[in-house]
């Protein structure tokens, strides 16, 4: 393993994006974004369900700055939230050597190999979404991660970062069907109808039809139920959903929830399970322990939820 993120490593940014020994600020918090979302989704999907997990461990933060070209420093924060005992060191320590294995990836260009690594395709298909769009962030300037030598200013490369290949993506995502006949196509889409009505009669009319790969739709669940808990609400909670190739995806900006599935089904229950983690979690924490964003979330959460049973 040659990343640590608790020592923390170097992300050389060559080309057009690190040419002033600097980079744009908007591209900076963009790459520092989908790092991030990268660590806490294999955080999320590679750990033990069955061991307690604070998110907030996995953490990374900015903590040093090169002029090589362009050579930001990244690591796990030392800002500790070790609210799961020693778990949380053995847990960083996973999902480092996870991320190395990742990187590994990349370097060697061979991205097809994430099916290996992840045969499940509920897990499979967020770790390719977010090492997806963490590898393409730099467009054509050359990136590694880094090992620099204070003592001689010297920079040894330790990987590669590839870019990712849109078909690669498409084919890690989508999982294979059968027809249900070698004679019939079927085709999904999303219609808009006009409503008339005359004399108390209702007539509709198609006005508009979308068969494009991805239909977006609005989800709003009054009610949210897990394999533990059933959470009644005040109030629908309107989220996106969004069909993109042969998966779905439920999403919830205010809260960032997720839910994806191979069926709309499968996308509901993840989603479920994610509303149930974020609302079990936050309310077993004191806002002592919270950031500010967190103790809104947290408030917007129980003012949202009528009761839980």
């Amino acid at each position: 393993m040659k990343i640590d993120l608790d020592s923390g490593v170097y992300l050389q940014i060559k080309g057009e994006l690190g040419k002033y020994n600097s980079i744009p600020v908007n591209s900076l918090v963009k790459i520092a974004q989908d790092f991030q979302k990268l660590i806490f989704t294999i955080a999320k999907y590679d750990l033990p369900e069955d061991e307690p997990l604070n998110i907030e461990n996995f953490i990374i933060e900015l903590v040093d700055f090169k002029k090589s070209s362009a050579v930001p420093k990244f690591a796990y924060s030392q800002r500790i939230e070790n609210t799961t005992g020693i778990n949380w060191q053995l847990h960083r320590k996973y999902v480092n050597e996870k991320f190395d294995k990742l990187i590994q990836i990349s370097n060697n260009c061979n991205y097809s190999e994430l099916r290996n690594l992840y045969p499940d395709p509920n897990k499979r298909i967020p770790i390719v979404c977010d090492l997806y769009d963490f590898a393409n962030d730099f467009k054509d300037s050359p990136v590694s991660f880094v090992d620099y030598k204070e003592e001689n200013k010297k920079v040894v490369t330790l990987y590669n970062i590839n870019r990712f290949k849109q078909s690669v993506k498409k084919e890690l995502v989508a999982e294979k069907k059968e027809l249900e006949s070698a004679q019939k196509e079927i085709h999904e889409g999303v219609a808009k109808v006009k409503l008339t009505t005359s004399d108390g009669k209702t007539t509709r009319k198609i006005v508009n039809c979308y068969t494009q790969h991805n239909i977006s739709l609005e989800y709003a669940p009054e009610v949210i139920i897990t394999k533990n808990k059933t959470y009644i609400l005040k109030y629908p909670l309107r989220c996106l959903f969004e069909k993109e190739d042969d998966f779905f995806i439920i999403q919830s900006e205010m809260f960032n929830i997720i839910g994806t599935g191979i069926t709309e089904d499968e996308a509901e229950r993840s989603f479920s399970e994610e509303f149930d983690f974020i609302y079990q979690r936050y309310n077993s924490l004191d806002d002592t322990k919270l950031t500010n964003h967190n103790k809104l979330i947290k408030s917007i959460l129980n003012q949202i939820v009528d009761k839980a049973e």
